[in-house]
């Protein structure tokens, strides 16, 4: 079971190089970050968007594009379709969004779904490294469900169940938050994780260990006043909407000894999905965590 992210880098430097789809990296931290990554072996870039952006982005540091893949594409949907389509075929094992707007990838995925005819449910996977913890903790849907139904939590779940055995988490426990106020269901009478029937032997997902739902204070409050000893959060929470997957995933800007990552998992592969106003480290880790799942992806489908 990996429990740390120095564990997935580990796992990335020892894979071969990922060809990745790069979308529209036309900023100095994206370019930044991509070819960082190249020279150090993680991937492979083939750059998507408007080249001459892409190749002044790529002047300002440096970065000698003779020897890197181009593909010149001006439209914003049709880069973020391109990358996906690719993704889908197999020609690349991995998308990276860059400089543009996420909801352009998030429509993009949901097509490759649909055409693949796979419940078009797409959730963003934060997972935080917690020193002194002995496994990841997944918070999901932190990107894009903003009232999910039963059906959308479901689907939520099960994206989640999809990555952690990548991890090598078998039977992972999972705790759904619900809003303070609720009394353990929800102002809008939404999806209680606790009526779910256990997943077993499915292909989509995995099983998993259902704990007692809980409101987000006695989760992550003791007493009102101190954070609770955050060793003890389990495996998956499951949001009980998006701005509370919002907040409470971006608490690592104000809890030390919390490194955070993200990723959309589809059955495609990992879509990095980083933030335009990260800077080169934070999406080199998050390129570093996709790079880690594909080798886990290949390892499991040679076994």
């Amino acid at each position: 079971m990996i429990s740390s992210l120095s564990e997935m880098e580990a796992l990335a430097k020892a894979a071969e190089p990922v060809i990745t789809a790069i979308i529209a990296p036309e900023d100095h931290e994206f370019m930044l970050a991509v070819k960082d990554a190249r020279q150090r072996g993680f991937i492979e870039p083939v750059l998507i968007g408007r080249r001459t952006v892409i190749e002044k982005a790529a002047g300002k540091i440096n970065y000698d594009l003779d020897t890197t893949r181009i593909i010149e594409v001006a439209n914003r949907q049709e880069i973020a379709n391109t990358a996906m389509n690719m993704l889908s075929s197999g020609e690349v094992e991995m998308v990276s969004k860059g400089q543009i707007p996420t909801s352009y990838v998030y429509r993009a995925i949901i097509a490759q779904m649909k055409t693949r005819q796979e419940e078009a449910v797409i959730s963003v996977q934060t997972f935080w490294d917690i020193k002194g913890c002995d496994h990841l903790v997944l918070f999901t849907d932190t990107g894009t469900n903003i009232a999910p139904s039963e059906s959308e939590k479901r689907a939520i779940l099960n994206n989640a169940l999809q990555i952690m055995p990548l991890l090598g988490y078998t039977c992972p426990e999972v705790m759904e938050l619900v809003s303070d106020s609720a009394n353990l269901k929800d102002k809008h009478k939404r999806f209680k994780l606790e009526k779910t029937p256990i997943i077993k032997d499915s292909t989509n997902s995995g099983t998993y260990k259902r704990l007692e739902a809980q409101v987000l204070k006695k989760v992550l409050l003791e007493d009102h006043d101190n954070f609770v000893n955050l060793n003890k959060l389990p495996h998956i929470m499951l949001m009980p909407d998006l701005n509370t997957g919002n907040m409470i995933a971006k608490l690592d800007f104000f809890i030390k000894d919390i490194v955070r990552v993200s990723c959309c998992y589809t059955s495609m592969g990992p879509v990095i999905v980083p933030s335009r106003s990260d800077l080169a480290e934070a999406i080199m880790r998050e390129i570093i965590f996709g790079v880690a799942l594909v080798a886990e992806r290949r390892r499991l489908n040679n076994d």
